[in-house]
């Protein structure tokens, strides 16, 4: 199997893993009685389609996917692809296939008017036991990494924005337990034959459903502040509190805006500050 670059360049630090990949993709394909087709050029795991079913593997460190496949569980297709198969060791699972497959950010649809039919169905409460991680505890250790990233990078942003940012974090409602995905974007939303429209890909927390806007919001910020403000609305006509959202669009920007690597990301901090502006 020849990995993807974009794959091999994103988990350069993890040799070990990278070079076991066409192993554990083997093994996966013989324990479900695959046909693999060519890996998808994405950066962020190995993602392997099959006839109508999709294999994929996520790195070790890739923590925020360590529950992807419980979400998947939970919202049982109703809005998302459906769990097909799970192998927890290999850190491995097949979900449904999207087909044609394409997405909501490339079509010519009215996106708002997609995700407002699917986010109140993907938005449900949990119960315990549940294994997901609490949005609290990730806004904690934001609000410690986002502090610390600011002063060493230099201060390259107006601290109102770092401000806000640490407002919202050390803010965060540790009664709600909605389950709430953290990378819902147009990106992350295919046309499909059993729905119109689903979800893939989600990094899903338990918490405040506000967290919910943040990928739409950070991707609507490079369309300028009236493309965030059309979200905003839609998003408060769903019943979440506009400016929590835009408070949570602020702070996730900037918690996701780091690269050990490269420092800041320059689109991350613009879509920060676009959001605030909006």
């Amino acid at each position: 199997m020849r990995l993807p670059q974009a794959l091999v360049n994103e988990w350069r630090h993890e040799p070990d893993w990278l070079a076991a990949l066409p192993r554990l993709s083997a093994e996966c394909a013989e324990h479900w009685n695959l046909e693999l087709e060519e890996p998808i050029a994405t950066p962020h795991s190995l993602v392997v389609p099959a006839a109508d079913v999709v294999l994929k593997l996520n790195a070790p460190s890739h923590f925020e996917a360590d529950h992807e496949a419980d979400a998947l569980v939970r919202w049982a297709g109703n809005g998302a692809v459906r769990l097909i198969a799970r192998d927890d060791g290999r850190r491995a699972f097949l979900c449904e296939r999207c087909q044609p497959g394409s997405r909501l950010w490339d079509a010519a649809v009215d996106a708002e008017d997609v995700v407002a039919e699917l986010l109140p169905r993907l938005s449900i409460e949990v119960s315990q036991p549940q294994p997901f991680r609490h949005l609290a505890d990730e806004a904690a250790r934001w609000a410690e990494d986002v502090q610390h990233r600011y002063d060493v990078g230099d201060r390259p942003f107006e601290r109102a924005l770092l401000e806000l940012a640490l407002e919202v974090f050390a803010s965060t409602d540790t009664r709600d337990g909605y389950l709430v995905n953290q990378d819902l974007h147009g990106g992350n939303v295919l046309r499909a034959e059993r729905e119109p429209w689903l979800v893939i890909d989600p990094k899903p927390l338990v918490g405040e459903r506000e967290l919910d806007a943040v990928g739409l919001l950070r991707n609507a910020a490079s369309e300028g502040e009236a493309a965030v403000r059309r979200w905003l609305d839609v998003l408060a006509e769903l019943g979440l509190d506009q400016e929590r959202a835009r408070g949570w669009g602020v702070a996730h920007a900037l918690a996701w805006g780091w690269s050990d690597d490269d420092g800041w990301a320059d689109e991350h901090v613009l879509a920060a500050r676009t959001i605030a502006a909006a």
